[in-house]
């Protein structure tokens, strides 16, 4: 078996980085539909998100305020994950009841700002 080098690694790691941001970023979008749902029906409380988290198979769902939401999308490179998830792959930027709030950077970071469709 062929040992790789030191630029194939880096490659794939950055490809393994790009895939779990795209699939943030999609638990992201549907979380943004949601939040519209909620204003349009003119909901009041906490509300169900998904789990933000890299895990294409997560289901986790998280309750929060929508103005707690509203907080954690303040910021492109934020994301609102279930406690654990996404351990070590980010910046635990607060821990709250049920929840976490990690800052991405990176690669993970830059395509989280460029994909956020409130900038």
């Amino acid at each position: 078996m062929r040992k790789l080098s030191a630029v194939e690694s880096r490659e794939q790691v950055e490809q393994s980085e790009e895939r779990a941001a795209r699939n943030e970023v999609s638990f992201r979008e549907a979380n943004e539909k949601l939040g519209d749902k909620r204003s349009e029906l003119g909901a009041h409380g906490r509300t169900p998100f998904l789990c933000e988290c890299s895990d294409p198979g997560c289901t986790e769902l998280l309750q929060l305020s929508f103005a707690d939401y509203e907080r954690v999308r303040s910021r492109g490179n934020w994301f609102v994950t279930a406690v654990g998830h996404d351990a070590g792959v980010g910046r635990v930027v607060e821990e709250r009841s049920g929840y976490t709030v990690i800052e991405k950077g990176g690669v993970a970071g830059g395509i989280a700002e460029e994909e956020n469709r409130r900038t």
